[in-house]
């Protein structure tokens, strides 16, 4: 028997303020007569993060930030089973005129309610549905701390100088540029590391992307203490801008503990997205 085909997607609910609240994007889409939520299929080699955010602004012409993961919906099409990851989406920079296109002939911003009387699908209306929860108890609104263990690094034994002059490998400095379209996803705009040269090395493609400086912190290093790493981390909580923070494997349980979550034992490049609200974690989810 045949395997099954599952085809990848990614998209998100896009909201805004309102003076009645918040109101959430749907899109009419003239080849299918629906009203759904953004969303579109992966491109060859694409993490998802990176389609949600792409599929949004070529159907919607508007550029998000994701927030708020609002999980996987799975449901039958005619080619077998499309798997659509989606996330609480807010949009960043201004509004401009919608123009029609190809797949999206209409956007409407709409209530909650308008939003779930006029949405097509029971599917979208389960989202909905998981999106007014977080509404409620406005997880909608979270920030974003992404921790970051730095890429692939040239082993101890082949450097004489000080381990702080250690670079990435050639596989590092792919892992590094890889995680750019990853981090921009989220609307990270402050970047913060270790001062090794591994970790910095790390992080430095995706300041360059956004043209912002790389912010060095002693206390995120290998040569630190869990208060030091403490201090570090309530520091980034109380600011408001989407963060990413590189440091090393033998610092991450203190950072893990520091914002209360349990630790990962994350590989080189690999890293968490923890989403947070005046000192409450409301969810993490893997960077990968």
């Amino acid at each position: 028997m045949a395997s099954e085909r599952i085809t990848k997607a990614a998209g998100g609910i896009v909201w805004r303020k309102a003076q009645s609240g918040v109101e959430v994007l749907i899109i009419h889409r003239p080849s299918y007569d629906d009203w759904t939520f953004p969303k579109g299929k992966t491109d060859p080699g694409e993490a998802l993060q990176a389609t949600a955010v792409r599929e949004i602004a070529e159907e919607t012409g508007l550029r998000v930030r994701l927030g708020h993961p609002l999980g996987e919906l799975t449901y039958p099409v005619v080619t077998g089973t499309k798997s659509v990851t989606y996330w609480c989406a807010r949009s960043v920079g201004d509004e401009g005129p919608f123009e029609p296109n190809e797949e999206v002939d209409e956007i409407r911003w709409v209530s909650l309610a308008g939003a779930e009387s006029q949405l097509t699908f029971d599917h979208d209306r389960t989202l909905l549905e998981t999106f007014r929860g977080l509404v409620e108890v406005k997880a909608h609104r979270t920030r974003t701390i992404i921790v970051l263990r730095h890429g692939k690094a040239t082993p101890r034994t082949d450097v004489e100088e000080d381990d702080l002059e250690r670079p990435l490998t050639a596989f590092g400095r792919e892992q590094a540029d890889d995680l750019v379209p990853l981090l921009g996803a989220y609307g990270i705009r402050r970047v913060v590391s270790s001062p090794a040269v591994r970790c910095t090395q790390t992080v430095e493609p995706f300041a360059h992307s956004i043209s912002t400086f790389l912010e060095i912190d002693d206390r995120l290093g290998e040569d630190t203490r869990a208060s030091q790493v403490q201090r570090s981390v309530e520091a980034l909580l109380d600011r408001k801008r989407p963060v990413v923070m590189c440091t090393h494997r033998p610092t991450l349980p203190w950072v893990f503990d520091s914002v209360g979550t349990q630790t990962r034992d994350l590989a080189p490049g690999e890293g968490v997205v923890l989403h947070h609200r005046r000192g409450e974690l409301f969810a993490t989810e893997p960077l990968t």
